[in-house]
């Protein structure tokens, strides 16, 4: 569908909206050090670290202790959420699509504190948001498509009348597996060659990109 004429636009969180990776990295290296007592990151991890999981880089790194470093890094976080940085024009891109009538919704695999805590650092309500569905809500994740699924749900949406936003080839993998579009975006934490080879309807580079692709702010009634 015309991504403009989406009333409902359904948003993943880490490098969509929120810029986390120096936060991440602040967690891992406390979590490396102290429970470990190893440096950050191990030789033995993927480059693409910051796009996985924590579940999964710990399962990689010590499978038996997974859990207890998974913990370890739940109570991190927010010791570093000073790291938490928004990318310049998120907060007023949710506005602009509330201006217009149109209904923003947050559909992220990260757990509910966390995605609470980033919110707050980057000074978006959670009430702008017509649903918000978190990695306690299903229990598959993306690229799943039941995430959004609830999110569509939840902000009582139509598939044909919402499109999905995010960083990662699970996003579009997801939206698509819903019926649904998705808008790739570049500044987050996937490189543009991973993106272009499964076709999502627009990749943007910046939020500016992001907006006119959404028809929004300065680009609210251009042509499409």
């Amino acid at each position: 569908m015309n991504a403009r004429a989406a009333r409902h636009v359904l948003f993943d969180l880490d490098g969509t909206l929120v810029d986390t990776r120096a936060a991440v990295e602040c967690s891992y290296r406390k979590v490396f050090a102290e429970v470990l007592d190893r440096d950050f990151p191990p030789p033995n991890l993927p480059a693409e670290v910051f796009a996985m999981r924590p579940v999964e880089v710990f399962n990689q790194v010590e499978p038996s202790r997974a859990d207890e470093l998974y913990d370890a890094y739940q109570r991190s976080y927010p010791t570093c959420s000073d790291h938490v940085r928004t990318f310049d024009g998120a907060a007023e891109l949710i506005r602009d699509l509330i201006a217009d009538g149109r209904k923003p919704s947050l559909v992220t695999n990260k757990g509910l504190e966390r995605t609470l805590l980033d919110l707050s650092v980057a000074g978006i309500l959670p009430e702008h948001f017509a649903a918000i569905v978190t990695a306690e809500d299903t229990v598959e994740r993306k690229p799943h498509p039941a995430p959004i699924l609830l999110g569509l749900e939840r902000a009582g949406a139509d598939a044909a009348n919402a499109i999905y936003v995010g960083d990662g080839p699970q996003d579009i993998l997801a939206a698509r597996a819903c019926g649904m579009e998705c808008i790739s975006v570049t500044y987050g934490f996937y490189e543009i060659e991973e993106l272009e080879g499964l076709s999502p309807r627009a990749i943007a580079a910046t939020i500016a990109e992001l907006a006119e692709e959404l028809g929004v702010g300065a680009f609210r009634g251009t042509a499409a």
